[in-house]
This record gives structure tokens, C-alpha cells and sequence, in this order.
């Protein structure tokens, strides 16, 4: 494949992850005007309705991740991305239009769908890279969706200013413009395609689920994945409701904080995980993720003051390395023709726990606030979040064994 092919490819595949991870957020700011114009109810019943509407896409987003990976690996990356971008263009357009809830329910649903797609971008990735530079790449990945987070809420924000619709109509369209450019400049990456037809068993995310089993080489390591991506979850539940009840912020430093995050999430993967790249294994970069991780967490559990606070979340975000060595392990870890499917459960495995995880976190926070029998701890949240990170610190050494 020429450079000016691989090229063209990485380019697609950045764009189409920026628009997920840039349309999942770019609802945040005008979701909840948008569900009290809908329902004609208060923001208390908005935000009750609006917590449905996150449930329907993260699961859908786990029952079609795995699919999705499998179909990849039979008929090709190319067909389902350019069909997911159409269906996320699609999905846009109906938030735009809805004017009734069960609209905008479905539109979840089929944005859980198509935004399942990181999955076989990864897995496109893998298709083209040596093991030698992989790591490079699934951090261009991930950094991509950053500025995507970076990037929705703001887009959000701006345009839902003049008119609540805007935002979703100017992601519809950019989503269009990159079906187009995907059709001509994004070639198939997967050149072992399998005439093997697809069963029913095929489309069971429950049966995703148990090439945990199948894959017996790497079972820890997907344990270990669950556990970590479960953890991630601690700062965006809690984050908003943390620094406004313990450091009385308002909503506007909330949201500047964000913006913050993400700048430093994009500087950690587009810049800092690849200077050591080159320079460390991936399980090195691994174990140094975790322990400074999990250092940002001890500091975020207890901090009483903004420096603090900042420090851990600095530590936390520059640890974040872990999860794209950790990726870039696993898929050196299998041959190229399960490449898909292993992305796929994954994206599985992440869809359990952004149905899990969030609820947790969140009522612990309410647990541990309420000043009854329960000592006050704000920041147990990422108390449990270092627990998951040292449980999967000591697996990891158990497989190293192994």
C-alpha cells in the first residue's frame, strides 16, 4: 500500500472518529432545552427522561460493537463505515426534526448503532500498520476523540445559541461530506475477507461476550480491560458534581474545565504517548499509565484545594497512555483475521460498563455526601477507581507470570 493510500485512510478514519465521539457531545448543551420543549415538562423531569435516552445508547452501543467487529472481518471495513457515517447523518437529522420523545428515542438508538464504529476503525488501523508502530496510530485514535469531545460540546454551545436545531443539522451534513470523501479516498484495509456466511449465534452480543473464553491467551487481559474501562468512568459521572459541592464552582468553570480536560487528554496522545512509543514497550508504557493514574486518583479521593485537584487531574489524564498500550497489546495478541471481532468485544466490554459503571459512581457520590452513617467522602468515586486500577495492576502481573 503507497504512503499517499495510508494517508488517505488515517485521514478518514480520524475524521469519522472525531464525529462520533464530536456528535455524542454535541448534545450535552442543548439536550436538556431540547427534552423540556418536547415533554413540556420542568429540567427534573428533562434530566429524567434525558438518563433513558444515555441508557438506549450505551446499549445499543454494546450490542452492536461485537456485530459490527464480526461483519468487518467477513464483508469488509470499508462497507460499514461508510454505512455507519450515513446512518449517524441520518440519526442527526432526526434530533433536529423530532418534536415528540419517542423521535428522539429512536434517534438514540440509531445513534448507538452507528456510532459503534470504533470498533472497525481500530480494527482498520491494525490492517494497515506494523506491530511496530501501532501504538502511534490507535494514539492518533484516541487523540481524535478527544478533540471530538473538545470540539461537540463547544460546536453545541455556539450554534444552540441561535437556534436549538442548528447543531444537529451542521452535524448531519458534516457527516454526509465524509461518506463522500470516504467513498472515493478510503480504499478496503481487510484483504482477508471470509466467504463464511453469518449466523444467528453471529449477532448475539452475548456470544461476543464469550470469545472472553475463546480467546483463552488473552482472558486476563480482557478482564483487566472491563476493569479499566469501568474506572474511566469515575471522572465524567461524578466530575460536575464533585467541584460544585466541594469547590462551589459554577456551571460556567465546569464547563471550561472540560474544555481543559480534553486539551490535555488530545496533548497526552497526539504528543506525549508518541515520543515514548518510541522509546518504551508497550507493557512498559502499561504499568507507568496505571501507577501515575492511579496517583491522580488517590490525590482526587482527598484534595482540598483547586491545586490539588489539578495536580490529580493532571496525573490521572497523563496516565491515560495505559489505555492505548493496552489496546495496542491486545491486538498484537491475535492474528489479522480476528482482528474485528477482538475490537468488537471490547467495544462490548466498554458498552457494559458505560451502562454499569456510571450508575455507580453517581450513588456512591450521593451515598457518601448525605452526612448519615456513612463517612462524608465527595471523592469516593476515585477511591474506587484506584481500587479497580490496583485489582488490574495485579492481574497484569499475574499474566506477566503466566
Amino acid at each position: 500500500m503507497t504512503l499517499q493510500k495510508t494517508n488517505n485512510i488515517v485521514i478518514f478514519i480520524t475524521i469519522t472518529i472525531i464525529l462520533d465521539s464530536a456528535g455524542f457531545g454535541i448534545i450535552f448543551p442543548v439536550l436538556p432545552e431540547l427534552l423540556e420543549k418536547v415533554l413540556q415538562a420542568d429540567l427534573s423531569t428533562a434530566a429524567k427522561y434525558g438518563g433513558l435516552l444515555t441508557l438506549a445508547y450505551a446499549f445499543m452501543q454494546f450490542i452492536f460493537a461485537p456485530i459490527l467487529g464480526i461483519i468487518s472481518d467477513r464483508y469488509g471495513r470499508r462497507r460499514v463505515l461508510l454505512l455507519s457515517l450515513l446512518g449517524f447523518s441520518i440519526d442527526c437529522f432526526i434530533m433536529a426534526i423530532a418534536h415528540t420523545y419517542w423521535l428522539l428515542f429512536i434517534s438514540r438508538l440509531l445513534a448507538g448503532i452507528t456510532g459503534a464504529t470504533f470498533a472497525v476503525a481500530s480494527a482498520a488501523i491494525t490492517d494497515i500498520t506494523e506491530e511496530g508502530n501501532r501504538t502511534k496510530y490507535f494514539g492518533y485514535l484516541n487523540a481524535a476523540f478527544n478533540i471530538g469531545f473538545i470540539i461537540g460540546p463547544l460546536v453545541g454551545g455556539l450554534l444552540g445559541e441561535y437556534q436549538m436545531t442548528y447543531p444537529f443539522y451542521f452535524a448531519s451534513v458534516l457527516g454526509l461530506l465524509n461518506v463522500i470523501y470516504g467513498y472515493f479516498f478510503f480504499p478496503e484495509t481487510n484483504h482477508t475477507l471470509s466467504s463464511q456466511r453469518l449466523t444467528l449465534t453471529d449477532f448475539s452480543p452475548l456470544q461476543s461476550l464469550k470469545s472472553i473464553k475463546r480467546f483463552k491467551t488473552v482472558a486476563i487481559l480482557l478482564v483487566v480491560f472491563f476493569l479499566l474501562s469501568a474506572s474511566s468512568h469515575s471522572m465524567e459521572s461524578t466530575w460536575s458534581f464533585y467541584t460544585m459541592l466541594e469547590f462551589n464552582w459554577s456551571k460556567q468553570q465546569v464547563g471550561i474545565s472540560l474544555t481543559i480536560i480534553g486539551i490535555i487528554g488530545f496533548l497526552v496522545q497526539a504528543y506525549l504517548l508518541q515520543f515514548l512509543s518510541n522509546k518504551l514497550s508497550d507493557q512498559r508504557l502499561i504499568y507507568i499509565g496505571l501507577l501515575t493514574s492511579l496517583s491522580g486518583l488517590m490525590l482526587l479521593s482527598y484534595c482540598t484545594s483547586t491545586i490539588q485537584l489539578w495536580i490529580g487531574m493532571t496525573l490521572y489524564l497523563l496516565g491515560s497512555i495505559q489505555q492505548t498500550a493496552f489496546q495496542s497489546m491486545l491486538s498484537k495478541s491475535l492474528d489479522q483475521q480476528h482482528q474485528g471481532e477482538l475490537q468488537g468485544v471490547l467495544g462490548s466490554l466498554n458498552g457494559v460498563t458505560t451502562i454499569i459503571a456510571p450508575p455507580v459512581f453517581t450513588y456512591g457520590f450521593y451515598l457518601f455526601t448525605q452526612g448519615d452513617n456513612l463517612p462524608y467522602l465527595p471523592g469516593v468515586s476515585f477511591a474506587l477507581s484506584a481500587i479497580l486500577i490496583i485489582i488490574s495492576l495485579y492481574l497484569l502481573i499475574k499474566y506477566k507470570k503466566q
